[in-house]
């Protein structure tokens, strides 16, 4: 026997299903948008700490050039004191995990990164769904 609905139960069972669904993409978009949100600060931070770590290894290379012209121009014999090269090396390491932690921070920060394209791929088989299912 097959089992016949009315109308106003198919349409009522039409729009709580409708309901049900807007608000399950609501929460998908605001969790994927809460995890952009995270991976934007962390972006930020790392370009901060790019950026002070880039202002040490400035400081510390200054340092070296400093030295490497009083030695150059033999106020400091450079037998003596090879602090000039040591704070060369250290401001270079320095300079190098700045600019990869800016780098890093900057592709973070890319739109591409920061889209919710987990809800629009959702949004996008839920809207063939519905065609398939209207034919």
């Amino acid at each position: 026997m097959a089992h016949s609905r009315s109308i106003p139960e198919l349409l009522t069972k039409l729009f709580r299903d409708i309901t049900d669904l807007f608000r399950k993409e609501g929460e998908l978009i605001r969790s994927e948008l809460n995890d952009k949100i995270t991976q934007l600060q962390i972006g930020v931070g790392k370009i901060a700490a790019g950026a002070i770590t880039i202002l040490v290894a400035l400081i510390v290379l200054a340092d070296a050039l400093v030295i490497a012209v009083a030695e150059i121009i033999g106020s400091v014999p450079a037998s003596e004191n090879n602090t000039g090269w040591a704070a060369l090396i250290v401001g270079g390491v320095f300079a190098a995990i700045g600019a990869f932690l800016v780098r890093s921070g900057t592709t973070d920060l890319k739109v591409e990164n920061i889209t919710p394209d987990r809800t629009a791929l959702q949004l996008r088989r839920d809207a063939e769904m519905a065609k398939e299912q209207m034919r």
